[in-house]
């Protein structure tokens, strides 16, 4: 009684906890088929648990079958590669590919039997081909997105290159066709998967070093100012959210359900314990070199990346109950800063240059901040794909999307400009806190517009974005705003990159609308600084 369920055991988890699920071999299969022929049948991805075996179906003598009808042994082997689709399924990974067995429950004839060995190797076959498309696929977006910014400097254009290839993607997909179109989604497949699942990565390095960007401001300025980002968080997302469903009712548009995405495959102990290890090593080495090596220098990049990716995965481990305060982009943000920190102190230096060196901004070695950074461009460029996808949706929704992203724009800015009038703020710190919904690249120019100090600015955005990633998507659940289109937008519209990579790391059907969003808010915003009317009379009520 007790051998099927070892077995069952042995099989789930240390193929899961040693990583050879990428590996269906014929010998899994055939394991598999040995577990049930012990009369116990595998239910599909069941977790192992006592119960009753199921009743087994029953089978014909094979003196008694047709030429039509499968075999005993053929069933089982059908049954047995169903399973293990299904729990492929379940981690991400692509079905196994046979010519001989079908995963939908249609049972061949038995005189395909003979080939299906050779079918059940073409899954690990499968595999190599997705991380295959998955390097290819991220390789050709990083020299887009570098191609792009290179045509843009060139030209002298400011706005930013990223958003510029992002809607260039949208267009291209539109230009050649469904057909040629779906041919390049089903490429791009296993880059916007892998890219969806580590998105918040390429958001957190300035939020390591916002320390940095607050020095310097006096601490009743600060207090005025968390309360200002604080106070015009909750009340910018909530407009923008309910302005969304409000125009929605007045132009009568159809609103209809958008399917939930599949969520990202669990992170398994292999992930931790491989990070664990660079960690180390990457420390050790730190610590062999001396303080002020060169080695010991280097090893700030793989460390910090080992540090960073290590508090996301403690982020996701972080309980449900306790993600609404303590989101999994700020535990990245907290254990990436406390590693570098940790790193400065072996390696000889104080927190700040600590901080510069696992950011430095292209002013030293490159750290763990500036490699991460440096693939920004090219996901956002991807969130092209996801906005295609989604085409007729947001076709349909064209009215809500433009009128709440332009309000929601118009309101953040004057909102803080009132907010800081009642509170007495300083004026160059008033100015500085107008953008705050906006993404860094374009709330900069915005600043210049309006005479304001940049690294404010800067410092602005990033608080407000950390407090729209913890706090946005629990706050909207809990006055009821349960609307995909709605979510998206307002978390994007208030939070930029942080509100998108926080919102969609647990509902990725939002990514089109966020990536929109925060596009559309900051070309608005930047479309009102640059009009004399509205400059003026922001200017007019901060002082």
């Amino acid at each position: 009684l007790i051998k099927p369920y070892l077995l069952h055991y042995f099989i789930f988890h240390y193929t899961v906890s040693l990583g050879l699920h990428l590996v269906p071999s014929t010998s899994l299969t055939s394991i598999v088929v040995a577990r049930m022929q012990l009369g116990v049948r595998i239910e599909s991805c069941a977790r192992p648990q006592l119960h009753k075996p199921a009743r087994r179906s029953r089978m014909l003598p094979i003196s008694a079958l047709s030429g039509d009808v499968p075999s005993d042994a053929h069933r089982r082997k059908a049954e047995a590669r169903a399973w293990i689709n299904a729990w492929r399924a379940r981690t991400g990974l692509a079905p196994m590919t046979s010519s001989s067995v079908s995963i939908t429950g249609i049972l061949p004839p038995p005189s395909a039997a003979a080939s299906s060995s050779a079918g059940a190797t073409g899954g690990f076959g499968s595999d190599i081909g997705e991380y295959v498309k998955l390097l290819t696929g991220l390789g050709t977006l990083y020299a887009l997105d570098m191609a792009i910014k290179k045509a843009f400097t060139s030209a002298h254009i400011t706005f930013p290159s990223a958003l510029g290839g992002m809607f260039g993607v949208v267009a291209l997909l539109l230009a050649v066709g469904e057909s040629a179109a779906s041919k390049f989604l089903a490429f791009y497949t296993p880059t916007l998967n892998w890219i969806a699942k580590w998105l918040p990565l390429f958001y957190v390095a300035s939020l390591v070093t916002l320390p940095l960007a607050l020095k310097g401001i006096a601490g009743s300025e600060l207090l005025k100012i968390m309360v200002i980002l604080g106070a015009g968080m909750a009340a910018t997302l909530l407009f923008t959210a309910q302005v969304t469903v409000f125009i929605r009712e007045v132009v009568r548009t159809e609103n209809k359900e958008i399917a939930k995405a599949k969520p990202a495959s669990p992170f398994l102990p292999s992930h931790f314990a491989a990070w664990g290890a660079v960690a180390a090593a990457s420390l050790a080495t730190t610590a062999i070199s001396g303080a002020g090596s060169s080695l010991g220098a280097q090893m700030a990049l793989p460390f910090g990346l080992a540090a960073t990716v290590g508090g996301y995965l403690l982020g996701n481990a972080v309980p449900k109950n306790l993600q609404g305060l303590l989101h999994p982009v700020v535990v990245t943000a907290i254990v990436a800063n406390a590693g570098a920190a940790l790193h400065g102190i072996v390696y000889g230096v104080g927190y700040d240059t600590a901080l510069k060196m696992y950011y430095s901004k292209g002013q030293g070695l490159m750290g763990a901040g500036d490699f991460l950074m440096a693939f920004l461009g090219c996901v956002i460029v991807s969130f092209g794909f996801r906005i295609y996808q989604q085409r007729e949706t947001l076709r349909r929704h064209a009215p809500e999307i433009l009128g709440a992203t332009f309000l929601s724009a118009l309101f953040s800015f004057y909102s803080t400009a009132f907010a800081a009038k009642l509170l007495a703020l300083n004026s160059d710190l008033a100015r500085a806190l107008i953008p705050r919904s906006v993404t860094v690249a374009l709330a900069l120019p915005i600043a210049t517009q309006l005479d304001a100090p940049l690294s404010i600015t800067a410092a602005a955005v990033l608080l407000q974005g950390l407090l729209g990633a913890n706090f946005g998507p629990n706050l909207m659940t809990a006055v009821g705003i349960k609307d995909t289109i709605a979510r998206g937008l307002a978390a994007a519209g208030t939070a930029g990159g942080l509100g998108t990579a926080s919102l969609t790391s647990k509902e990725p059907e939002a990514l089109p609308f966020c990536a929109l969003s925060y596009s559309l808010v900051g070309i608005l915003s930047t479309f009102l600084a640059a009009t004399p009317l509205v400059r003026n009379s922001l200017i007019a009520i901060v002082g």
